[in-house]
């Protein structure tokens, strides 16, 4: 009976629809949603002027007021106010009137709030406030106006994230401004992953956010907790302009994540010939000696599924989403015991407990017949009894062959790099090269 071991593998996957509506039935739509927004509108003026109990809440303590935040009734919100309404009321997940106004965008209701003594540092359950909701959906007079009713920029959600980080992962400059200006600490770390927000930024190639944040003083070489730094992230995902100006602010070019893997090992998987070439110039050293390499597991999987993962590892990045999260792989080992991806399915809800219960790993996602490869930080359940110490040692000139980027192989072999060393199985570049012009190359340097 073949045995089954289940593994998650988390990556990203941006989920997108399109309305099939005729364009009349959207018109009606829309009309009837403006009727009904208008109505809603008067009745909240009804309810603000006569209710007896301004703070009255529902099941979930959520108030009017609260009610007239998220919806921008200015007029509902400033009679409440007026008669004595709570803006520090919260409902039972934490969320305040201040919080519904900052998250939808709702500046001259969050004033009125604050005027009448809203706390800008009230957090929700979560963890987050106000701040952090408004530097995440780019409401930048938000921004302003609860840093200068006192807000803190340094104050974190649960799982540590800041407003700042909030902001760099979003590309939203003229915040990041506002909160540096105020005081924002540059290099915290996420409590899950160690992640900052030069990270963050890395992954969308924000290099004006980079300038913002290396001039207030980050760190360029801190890493995440696989060892995994802004440039590695760049070299990874094609971020060219943004690996450039790291590179002029003094990131190690040489640095190694936990897995092995450098910027350079990185930029020839992915086939980034221009990043390969600036980080040749200057002074990345491809591997040569017989320690070099990047040690991971391998799983292999059917052509279909591994491009599935490569697109939703390295395209698409949702932004409200960690680098790794949202994408589940069904991996199992095989009756030879290799491990093989049998199926994917989008994130969901459980997946926050399968990676509390899950070891995180490093893995290539090798393509059954074309062989083409993609390295990947995978969650492995605990309780699965894979041996993770049974690992590939690919070359950063390997993988270059392997996916078929000859002007990479090239660029490789003229800085030094060694096409005679060996995977664990005693494999070369040379075996792994699927690509005509790439075995011309090793053939012309193996000796």
């Amino acid at each position: 009976m073949k045995k089954i071991i289940t593994s998650v593998l988390i990556g990203v996957y941006l989920l997108s629809g399109s309305s099939d509506l005729p364009a009349q039935e959207q018109n009606e739509e829309k009309r009837q949603d403006r009727q009904e927004s208008a109505q809603d509108r008067i009745n909240m003026l009804e309810i603000a002027r006569y209710i007896n109990n301004v703070n009255y809440t529902d099941i979930y303590d959520r108030s009017i007021l609260m009610y007239a935040s998220s919806k921008g009734y200015t007029k509902a919100a400033r009679i409440l106010l007026n008669r004595g309404a709570d803006p520090n009321l919260a409902a039972i997940d934490g969320a305040t009137a201040g919080m519904f106004a900052s998250y939808n965008g709702h500046a001259r209701i969050l004033r009125l709030l604050l005027e009448k003594g809203f706390d800008p540092d009230l957090q929700a359950l979560d963890g987050t406030g106000a701040l952090m909701m408004a530097s995440q959906n780019g409401h930048t007079e938000i921004v302003k106006l609860l840093l200068d009713y006192g807000a803190n920029p340094n104050i974190r959600a649960y799982d540590g994230y800041t407003s700042l980080m909030l902001a760099a992962q979003n590309g939203y400059t003229e915040i990041i401004s506002l909160l540096l200006d105020k005081g924002a600490l540059v290099d915290i770390q996420d409590y899950n992953y160690n992640t900052t927000a030069l990270i963050q930024a890395s992954l969308f190639g924000y290099t004006f956010v980079a300038m913002l944040l290396l001039d207030a003083g980050a760190d360029p070489n801190l890493a995440d907790k696989g060892g995994t730094t802004a440039l590695m992230t760049a070299a990874m995902l094609g971020q060219t302009d943004f690996l450039k100006f790291l590179l002029a602010s003094g990131a190690d070019i040489n640095l190694k994540s936990a897995d092995g893997s450098n910027a350079l090992f990185l930029a020839s998987l992915n086939g980034h010939t221009a990043i390969v070439k600036e980080l040749l110039e200057n002074g990345a050293k491809p591997d040569s000696r017989e320690t070099d390499g990047t040690k991971a597991i391998v799983i292999t999987a059917r052509d279909d599924i591994a491009d599935s993962i490569r697109t939703r590892l390295y395209a698409g990045l949702n932004k409200e989403l960690q680098f790794t999260e949202n994408v589940t792989a069904m991996v199992a080992s095989n009756e030879s015991g290799a491990l093989e991806a049998v199926g994917l399915s989008a994130g969901s809800k459980e997946n926050d407990e399968l990676v509390a219960k899950s070891d995180k790993t490093t893995a290539f996602i090798r393509a059954s017949r074309s062989g083409f490869t993609a390295i990947a930080k995978i969650f492995l359940k605990k309780s699965g009894h894979i041996n993770t110490n049974q690992t590939a040692k690919y070359t950063d000139l390997m993988v270059a062959s392997m996916n078929g980027h000859a002007d990479i192989v090239r660029l490789l072999l003229e800085k030094g790099a060694n096409p005679g060393l060996k995977d664990n199985e005693g494999k070369t570049a040379i075996d792994y090269a699927g690509d005509p012009d790439v075995k011309v190359l090793l053939q012309g340097n193996s000796n």
